[in-house]
C-alpha cells in the first residue's frame, strides 16, 4: 500500500475549500476520491444524505473518479456499500450509513455545465478545473446555494484565465491552495511497498524523457504546476460553441451522405499505453451558386476513440472505417516513431485494399513556406492553420460532441526558438488527439487536385 504524502494527509483533514495546483500524475484523484468517501461515511451530524457531485470534462475521467472511490470503499467500507438497486455503476457509489444514502455522483459535463443543472449536492468536486469554460461555474455553482457546500477543485494549469486561475492569484480567495509539483511529490514521497525505490527511479527517468521533448514552458506548466501568460489556447472558445453544432447523422442520413459528395478520413495513432487512437471523418459536398461558382461545405459525420492498441488494431480499425465510409483519401501520421511507419508500411502493401486512399502526413515534416515574420514552420502548424481557418471561414462544422471540444480547447501555442535561433511556433495538447484526426481529414478535403500521389507528402 502507498504511504500518503504529508500534502495528501493535509487535503484529507481539510474542511475548507480546497484548491490543488498541480503537475501531472501525483495522485490528487486518488486522494480526492479517497477524501469523498471519508467525507459521506463521517458527516452525518451536518448532512445525513450527504451528496458529491464529481463533474469532470469527459466521461471517461468521470468514471476514473468512481472506480478509485469503489476501490477505496470495498477496502474500508465494504459492508457499507449499497447492495441491488444501490450496488455501485460506472458514475455512482452510494454509501448506506444507518440507514440513509450517501452519494458520491460523477458526471461528464461538457462545455456548458447544463448536465448538472437540477442537482443538489454538499460539496462540487471538479477535476481538470483549470480546463472548465466559464459556463460550466455558472451552471454549476448553484449546485451548493441551498446546502452552504463546499468546493474541492485540483488540476494541471491551462494557462493564466478562468475562474481556477482567478481563485488562485486571489489571496483572499476562501480556498485552502496546495502547488504541488511532479518532480517534488516523486522525489519526498515515501518509500514503501506500493512506491518503491525501482518506481520512482522510472518516473524520474520519464520526467527527464519529458524535459527533453517539450519546451520550458510547457514542462513547467505540466509538471511543475507553474502557469504561463505566454501559453496561449489556438481555439477560442467562442469558435469551439459556433462550431461544434452537428449531431451524428441519421441512418436515413448515412444513405444519402454515400451516394454524394466525398468523404476523407483522419487517424491519429496509439499504443498500448494511455495514448487514444482517433478516427475523424468529414464530408464534401460541392454545388453550384446560381452565379456559377463552386460552393464548398464539409461536415464531421463520425468520430471514434480507442485506448491501448496493438499496431494491428490500428490497421484494423482503419480498414474498418474505411469499409463503413469508403473514403476519398485517408491521412495519418506517418511521423509517430516507429508505430507510425509500421502502420503506414503495412496500410501501402499491394494486397492491402485501401493503399490507393492512404496519405502519409508527417507532423514534424518542415513546411516548404515560412510565415510572413520568418518564423520557421512544421507541417504540424500547415494542418492546424488551415482547419482553424476552415472553420473561421464557415467551410467546415464539426460534431457536438465534448470529447471534441475538449481536445480543441486542450490545444496551446507557444513560441520557441531552436539551437539555432530559429524561432517556431509550438503546439500541444493533452487531449488533442480526436483535433490531430481533425486537421487531417480537414487538409484532404480541402485539397484542390484529390489525385495526389502518396509520396507528395514526405515523410
Amino acid at each position: 500500500m502507498i504511504v500518503l504524502d504529508d500534502w495528501q494527509k493535509e487535503v484529507l483533514a481539510c474542511e475548507d475549500d480546497i484548491l490543488i495546483a498541480k503537475g501531472r500524475r501525483i495522485g490528487a484523484t486518488a486522494v480526492m476520491a479517497q477524501k469523498a468517501v471519508e467525507y459521506l461515511m463521517h458527516h452525518e451530524n451536518k448532512h445525513p444524505t450527504s451528496q458529491i457531485i464529481c463533474v469532470s470534462l469527459v466521461e471517461d475521467q468521470a468514471k476514473l473518479m468512481i472506480a478509485f472511490a469503489i476501490q477505496y470503499a470495498d477496502k474500508k467500507y465494504k459492508q457499507y456499500i449499497g447492495k441491488k438497486q444501490n450496488k455501485p455503476t460506472l458514475d455512482r457509489l452510494i454509501l448506506i450509513v444507518n440507514g440513509n444514502k450517501r452519494i458520491l455522483q460523477a458526471k461528464a459535463v461538457g462545455n456548458t455545465g447544463d448536465s448538472v443543472r437540477g442537482f443538489e449536492g454538499q460539496v462540487l468536486m471538479v477535476d481538470e478545473a483549470p480546463r472548465m469554460p466559464e459556463l460550466f461555474w455558472a451552471a454549476a455553482k448553484p449546485i451548493l446555494l441551498t446546502t452552504g457546500g463546499k468546493i474541492w477543485m485540483f488540476g494541471t494549469f491551462c494557462g493564466e484565465e478562468g475562474y481556477f486561475w482567478e481563485r488562485w492569484k486571489d489571496p483572499d480567495s476562501r480556498f485552502r491552495k496546495w502547488n504541488k509539483s511532479t518532480e517534488e511529490v516523486i522525489n519526498n514521497r515515501p518509500i514503501s511497498e506500493g512506491w518503491t525505490i525501482e518506481q520512482r527511479e522510472g518516473a524520474l527517468k520519464l520526467l527527464e524523457e519529458e524535459k527533453k521533448e517539450m519546451s520550458e514552458l510547457e514542462y513547467a506548466q505540466e509538471y511543475l504546476a507553474i502557469p504561463s501568460h505566454n501559453l496561449k489556447h489556438f481555439f477560442p472558445d467562442d469558435l469551439i460553441e459556433k462550431k461544434c453544432k452537428l449531431d451524428l447523422p441519421t441512418a436515413e442520413e448515412i444513405k444519402t451522405i454515400l451516394i454524394t459528395g466525398q468523404r476523407f478520413s483522419g487517424h491519429d495513432l496509439a499504443r498500448m499505453g494511455g495514448d487514444q487512437f482517433t478516427t475523424e471523418v468529414l464530408w464534401k459536398i460541392e454545388s453550384m451558386s446560381m452565379y456559377g461558382n463552386t460552393k464548398v461545405k464539409i461536415k464531421q459525420i463520425d468520430s471514434f476513440a480507442q485506448k491501448r492498441l496493438t499496431t494491428i488494431r490500428n490497421e484494423d480499425l482503419i480498414k474498418e472505417n474505411d469499409l463503413k465510409w469508403n473514403n476519398e483519401k485517408i491521412g495519418i501520421d506517418a511521423g509517430a516513431g516507429t508505430l507510425g511507419v509500421s502502420v503506414l508500411d503495412h496500410l501501402l502493401d499491394p494486397n492491402c485494399p485501401i493503399r490507393d486512399k492512404v496519405v502519409a502526413m508527417n507532423n514534424r515534416q518542415v513546411s516548404l513556406d515560412d510565415d510572413d515574420e520568418g518564423k520557421q514552420k512544421i507541417f504540424k502548424e500547415d494542418l492546424y492553420d488551415n482547419f482553424k481557418a476552415m472553420l473561421e471561414m464557415g467551410e467546415l462544422e464539426l460534431l457536438n460532441d465534448p470529447e471534441i471540444k475538449l481536445s480543441m480547447r486542450s490545444v496551446q501555442m507557444e513560441l520557441v526558438k531552436d539551437s539555432h535561433g530559429i524561432t517556431k511556433v509550438r503546439l500541444f495538447g493533452n487531449f488533442a488527439h480526436h483535433v490531430e484526426g481533425l486537421v487531417r481529414a480537414a487538409y484532404l478535403a480541402h485539397e484542390k487536385s484529390l489525385n495526389l500521389f502518396v509520396c507528395s507528402i514526405k515523410i
